[in-house]
């Protein structure tokens, strides 16, 4: 079989739509290697566990502030004063590394990896496998998670430019391209016209989970968010401000890093606007192995995108395709990417108008007082998650590509 290699600038822990990939190529018999670095400390756990399973697979670079703190220090400094330089010149690879903290050590490793395809996973990973690729005669692949270009508020930050200079001198060099959604797909194509980007949805493999409820009288309807950081401008505010007016008891329940400030900050408003409710609750992040089982202990998943850029307003992230598979209804805001998804799929839940609080109370409310139609979308929505929004279903597209690439 094919030997694939793919790079991040994160960790595998942080990453579940390259886990999904990698783990995929593997179970299908090719020699799988991940080019990853440290990110995060809450992830550290999982990815020894990860790793555990998959001896040799993953190969960690530039240091962490617990394991080579001297490299990881070094890669801090120079990524700063390539983000300095970046103003002044863009030679020397100082673009490349003002992207990534460890551009230059995962670059090192991927030239010496045999290997057939260079997969790269997010922006700042896709110079060092376009640059490894030339030199080892392989072929490259990248994976549009986000529209990276599109987070920015204003096209004059040097943020923007940066991102807008590799999109612009790396993309023309790759064999494939995927994008995690229809919108993103479509707006890097109007972008970049040679672009012919194929839509891989951030679905999950099927899962057997027991959804039937035995809902008590009085039970309190319950809310569920999620992701790796609990932060602002996630919509979580609003959130709170619309379900302390609801017609019934509701608790909004949140998984995830969340530092202390940010924790009483959410916590003083619950408390403010529905006083001795306990609305609002916290929970620390589980494995990803974990995060399906957790999920379906809830009503409702919230996605409750801004859409204050570009790429938030065009994103269908993970969590809408965790709560289908979970069986949960959802509630959505009207950003365009998850105004299309719920106009395919109507019975999947309840869209609200990002500027119109009483717009999303009355999302909450519908499902308060409507036990029934309540069950009736989480059955509709898990038999979706098992029949359709899969990655079993989903990852033919990846594995034809793939193939196809390496000449298979």
């Amino acid at each position: 079989m094919k030997n694939i290699t793919f790079l991040t600038t994160g960790q595998p822990t942080t990453n579940p739509r390259l886990v999904k990939e990698a783990e995929t190529l593997h179970q299908l018999g090719y020699h799988v290697k991940v080019i990853c670095c440290f990110y995060q400390q809450w992830a550290q756990k999982s990815d020894e566990t990860l790793a555990a399973r998959y001896p040799g697979m993953y190969i960690y670079c530039g240091g962490s502030p617990f394991v080579k703190r001297a490299a990881y220090i070094k890669t801090r400094i120079r990524q700063k004063v390539s983000t300095l330089l970046f103003k002044c010149t863009k030679r020397f690879g100082v673009p490349e590394n003002a992207i990534s903290r460890t551009h230059t050590e995962a670059l090192n490793i991927a030239k010496r990896i045999k290997t057939d395809l260079y997969i790269a996973h997010n922006l700042g990973a896709l110079p060092a496998a376009v640059i490894a690729a030339k030199h080892t005669g392989s072929k490259v692949g990248y994976d549009a998670e986000d529209m990276h270009s599109g987070q920015f508020t204003s096209a004059d930050g040097d943020a923007y430019r940066l991102n807008k200079y590799i999109e612009t001198h790396y993309f023309d060099k790759v064999d494939y391209f995927t994008a995690a959604s229809p919108l993103i797909a479509a707006c890097y194509q109007r972008e970049y016209s040679y672009l012919q980007p194929i839509v891989v949805n951030n679905v999950f493999p099927r899962t057997a989970l027991d959804t039937s409820r035995n809902d008590k009288p009085g039970e309190a309807l319950k809310l569920f968010w999620f992701s790796q950081t609990v932060g602002p401008y996630r919509g979580l505010e609003e959130v709170i401000k619309s379900m302390s007016a609801a017609k019934g008891h509701v608790q909004l329940h949140l998984l995830g890093y969340c530092d202390d400030s940010y924790k009483k900050e959410l916590t003083k408003l619950a408390d403010e606007l529905a006083p001795g409710k306990e609305q609002l609750w916290f929970h620390q992040p589980v494995a990803a192995t974990e995060i399906f089982e957790f999920t379906s202990r809830f009503d409702i998943g919230m996605a409750t995108e801004t859409g204050l850029t570009l790429n938030r307003d065009i994103c269908l992230t993970n969590k809408v395709f965790t709560y289908i598979q979970c069986g949960l209804a959802m509630i959505a805001s009207d950003t365009q990417a998850q105004t299309l998804f719920l106009q395919e799929f109507p019975f999947a839940g309840r869209l609200y108008h990002r500027d119109d609080p009483q717009s999303l109370t009355d999302c909450i409310d519908f499902f308060v007082e409507n036990a029934g139609a309540l069950r009736q979308a989480r059955w509709q929505n898990y038999q979706l998650g098992q029949r359709e929004l899969n990655w079993e279903s989903e990852s033919a597209k990846f594995i034809n590509l793939v193939k196809r690439t390496v000449g298979e």
